[in-house]
């Protein structure tokens, strides 16, 4: 299922970006429609991805808002994908060289919880797909430099919108 070339490009999206769709591009609203409709189209292209312990952060969501939780239900058979052994290798190396990096979490350790982010790593590694994040590019123990250290391509909401040829056109007169 390695699809990754020009047209075929795999995403594989963490809760933090999952959540600024939702709160930056409310699907209900009729102006991000065409946003959906592509994320919804990649998802039935398998091209369009949750690992499973994403699904378990948005099922987790104690807040009001509930959208995410019903969608990814919606979606699941092919949108929610399990972390394979090949991927929890890949995590491995990743938890160990991050233990004291600040990007696993305390208070999840302390739980005893395993958390997303060194797994979709592992799994974008593994599999050569693009990892979409919210988090911060700049700090050393987020996402995006921890992707960057370990060869995975990582982009934020906004740059895949742009790579997928979605914006917003002024209706003309």
């Amino acid at each position: 299922m390695d699809l990754f070339s020009e047209g075929n490009t795999v995403y594989v999206i963490d809760t933090s970006a999952l959540m600024r769709l939702d709160l930056t591009f409310k699907r209900e609203n009729p102006v991000f429609t065409a946003i959906w409709e592509e994320i919804e189209d990649l998802i039935v292209q398998g091209r369009f991805l949750v690992i499973d312990f994403v699904e378990q952060e948005i099922n987790e969501y104690r807040g009001k808002e509930i959208f995410l939780k019903d969608w990814v239900n919606k979606w699941r058979k092919r949108l929610v994908v399990e972390t394979d052994a090949n991927s929890f290798n890949a995590a491995r190396p990743i938890i160990n060289e991050e233990y004291n990096t600040g990007f696993l979490k305390p208070n999840k350790q302390a739980e005893g919880k395993e958390e997303a982010d060194p797994y979709l790593i592992g799994f974008c590694k593994v599999h050569n797909y693009v990892l979409i994040t919210d988090e911060n590019k700049l700090k050393p123990n987020r996402i995006p430099a921890v992707a960057h250290k370990n060869g995975v391509k990582c982009i934020d909401v906004y740059e895949f919108l742009h790579e997928r040829g979605l914006r917003m056109e002024r209706r003309k007169p």
